[in-house]
């Protein structure tokens, strides 16, 4: 009697379930219809599938982070496109301004020249600052623009600035009234008064001889008619301090309208006729008295003469 091996029946039985897998396959196949191609495809998007999600879940912030990187330089462009537009208007609204400017300033020289058109009239421009020491301007007119020695200096308002010192042709240096050295004939309301600079201040100085009345805060004074440096009742500035008179005198401080270190454009005015009488101090001449004696027998003649 034949015995076999346990290891004789294992090929049988491999090869019977390797036949019987075949088979089954191939009827899974026919019975959906796909073909072994669809099969194979199948099974290599069932492994694949968890790896696009894994992919996908990596991915996708990844692009999410390039678009908005993307995003935000568009965004820096168009800010940096917005400050080009506001520096644009902003420019065009400094021009508005000039203008504006521009117009209130004629509308300014304009008015002067209606409140007395009977004067000759310049318009110059101050250039530079007021000198240290002097406390004079330049102003960038001079002879060939008909601008001589003594006339006048008005700011754009119409107030008494300084006195035109001296002349080139293209040029001239002003001293305004507040650093002298001369005296300017003014009036508060009815009285007359010698207005004066002050050393290192702003204010004026105001003296009046024979006032009968008190003078206040914020009492207009005026270029008198006695002025030969001035057409008369050009504003000048206000009265700081109430005063009184005091034996027949009054004195106080007067601040001037006028801003020299403020001023950009100024208005000469051809004033007065007789350009070297301008130069004349508006300061009274003390009297001279000159006595004569003639003696003749048996009298006695004297005479006096007054300047």
């Amino acid at each position: 009697m034949l015995n076999r091996e346990p290891g004789d029946r294992a090929v049988p039985v491999l090869i019977t379930l390797l036949v019987l897998g075949v088979l089954l396959m191939t009827f899974d196949v026919r019975s959906e219809g796909g073909g072994a191609t669809g099969v194979l495809r199948s099974g290599v998007q069932t492994v694949v599938s968890p790896l696009q999600k894994a992919a996908a879940f990596v991915v996708n912030p990844v692009i999410e982070v390039v678009d908005s990187v993307s995003n935000l330089a568009t965004l820096r462009e168009e800010n940096l496109a917005l400050q080009a537009e506001v520096a644009e208007l902003e420019a065009a609204l400094i021009a508005v301004d000039d203008q504006l400017a521009r117009f209130e300033l004629l509308e300014q020289l304009y008015n002067l020249e209606e409140s007395g058109s009977e004067i000759g009239r310049t318009v110059a421009g101050v250039f530079g600052q007021p000198d240290a020491l002097s406390g004079a301007l330049f102003i960038d007119k001079g002879s060939d623009d008909g601008i001589t020695v003594g006339q006048p200096v008005l700011d754009t308002s119409g107030f008494v600035v300084a006195t035109v010192q001296r002349v080139t042709s293209g040029s001239a240096l002003i001293v305004p009234i507040t650093v002298g050295p001369d005296a300017v004939a003014v009036t508060v309301g009815d009285q007359q008064g010698l207005l004066r600079p002050q050393v290192n201040s702003n204010t004026m100085r105001l003296e009046m001889i024979d006032a009968t009345e008190p003078v206040f805060i914020g009492d207009r004074v005026l270029t008198s008619s006695a002025s030969v440096r001035f057409p008369s009742g050009l504003p000048v500035g206000e009265v700081a301090a109430d005063a009184a008179p005091s034996l027949d005198s009054l004195t106080t401080t007067v601040t001037p309208f006028a801003d020299p270190e403020a001023l950009r454009i100024v208005v000469v005015l051809a004033w007065p006729p007789d350009p070297v009488s301008a130069i004349t101090s508006e300061e009274p001449e003390p009297s001279t008295t000159t006595t004569t004696s003639t003696t003749v027998p048996g009298s006695s003649t004297t005479s006096t003469e007054g300047g």
